[in-house]
């Protein structure tokens, strides 16, 4: 059933495409951006030898790098927000077009059957719960998706060894989290009843 209403709701979000590509581009630019931020980081302190020996000059410089990478990332945050904006209202537009020419098909019967504003409150209530999904999974799936990612590259280029622990435990540490909560939920339910 859920893959169901998935793939319908994928099929009025179809049209707009190109928003959704130009969503991800600027999800993938911001997280890189954000990214590169500790690296900029790191090479400002490391023109600080010690006390009394700091390469101003070469700080300065960097900063400036990172004022600009933290804009450029906050634009491309702005612009993956507005493309996935522009995308749920179109989509969720056409949602309400083609649910309230469906309801112009429905039997009197049925409408004389339900209270009075139920069938309105029910597709009005529906849509905006798909439109609130939209704006908040797409968002959150890109940069999640692609945070994960490019942090798995830069670790990778780092260090080969820590990267295979990461991707072990990662997964590992998921479930012992889900197999914890599983029980503490159980013995909290029993705690409470008595």
């Amino acid at each position: 059933m859920k893959n169901k209403v998935i793939k319908r709701i994928f099929e009025y979000i179809k049209p707009y495409r190109f928003f959704l590509i130009m969503a991800l581009i600027c999800a993938a630019a911001s997280v890189a951006m954000m990214l590169y931020v500790p690296v900029l980081i790191g090479r400002a302190i490391d023109f600080i030898i010690e006390k009394g020996d700091v390469n101003f000059s070469n700080i300065v410089t960097v900063l400036i790098k990172l004022a600009v990478v933290v804009g450029l990332s906050a634009v491309f945050q702005w612009l993956m927000n507005l493309c996935t904006n522009i995308l749920t209202y179109k989509a969720v537009s056409d949602i309400r077009i083609h649910a309230f020419g469906r309801l112009e098909s429905v039997p009197l019967k049925y409408i004389d059957t339900n209270p009075s504003g139920d069938i309105i409150s029910r597709i009005v209530t529906d849509i905006e719960q798909i439109s609130d999904g939209l704006l908040q999974c797409l968002a959150q799936l890109f940069t999640g998706i692609i945070t994960v990612l490019g942090t798995l590259f830069i670790i990778l280029t780092i260090n080969v060894s820590i990267t295979i622990i990461v991707v072990i435990l990662t997964p590992l540490s998921l479930f012992v989290a889900s197999f914890i909560a599983k029980k503490s939920f159980k013995m909290f339910s029993v705690q409470s009843q008595t």
